[in-house]
């Protein structure tokens, strides 16, 4: 517990940094980055024994879909890239068929998921970040998902009784779930109290709210989704390049799912 505080305390603020003071590459290469790890963890945690080259053709695909959304190009790059995984990775799959070193077609959609999805809907958090008042607006998705997992975490521990889904995460109960939720909408609403006491920006309360709960829903999906990976896939984490936390996707799993809908609800109701 003491290496998840210390690795989120140094964390935290150097994420700040780059949304606050560095212009828009410099996040959208970080968010890349984010995808190309992700990426890697997912084709690793699929089918581990995988040809090196196949994992570096999924990273090099995540990480040009995730930087064309600076741009303005991430929608055709997204299927473009989805195009060239699905025909580079079946090739390979109908050629290693019956070797050794045999490429699953689970492996195949995973590269589609892992190369153009997932860097794809991590991408709008660069979109968020290029918009008017982005710096703000690409926090909500980290509110949102930090907030509504730190908020499950200590009111399960605190309070949990109900296991809510044991065979896909042992440890979320009912109570958890509620309390994350609450804990969402509630970080939201701060959010915009904040935003209104420090600018001359005003925000409109009701959309907050409504953003807190369709990021609360998407974070809680994305967790079970990827738990679900974990279980079917025999691992208990992605990696470890966050001691404490685990791997990117084990970190930013909930967050592949509340970037792109934050977005798509700002773009149809901008609350600031």
């Amino acid at each position: 517990m003491k290496t998840r505080i210390l690795v989120a305390a140094v964390g935290l603020p150097a994420l700040l940094a780059v949304i606050f003071f560095l212009p828009d590459w410099c996040f959208g290469v970080l968010v890349a980055a984010m995808a190309v790890i992700g990426s890697y963890e997912l084709m690793r945690a699929v089918q581990p024994a995988l040809p090196k080259g196949l994992f570096m053709f999924v990273a090099l695909m995540a990480a040009l879909t995730a930087a064309a959304m600076l741009t303005g190009a991430g929608e055709q790059a997204a299927v473009a890239s989805a195009f060239v995984l699905m025909a580079g990775m079946s090739c390979a799959a109908i050629r290693a068929y019956g070797r050794s070193e045999n490429v699953g077609y689970t492996a195949v959609l995973a590269a589609v998921f892992g190369g153009a999805l997932i860097p794809h809907f991590l991408s709008a958090l660069t979109g968020l970040r290029m918009m008017d008042s982005g710096r703000i607006f690409v926090l909500l998705p980290m509110v949102s998902a930090f907030v509504s997992d730190s908020g499950a975490y200590f009111v399960g521990k605190a309070a949990g009784r109900r296991k809510a889904f044991p065979n896909v995460s042992p440890h979320k109960t009912v109570e958890g779930c509620l309390g994350g939720f609450a804990a969402g909408v509630a970080g939201m609403l701060l959010c915009g109290v904040i935003v209104d006491a420090v600018t001359a920006l005003p925000v409109n309360y009701i959309a907050m709210a409504v953003y807190g709960i369709a990021g609360n829903l998407a974070a809680q999906l994305g967790d079970l989704a990827f738990s679900l990976i974990k279980r079917q896939c025999g691992i208990k984490d992605y990696g470890n390049l966050l001691p404490g936390h685990g791997g990117i996707l084990d970190r930013f799993d909930s967050m592949i799912f509340v970037a792109p809908v934050l977005y798509w609800t700002v773009l149809l109701w901008p609350a600031i």
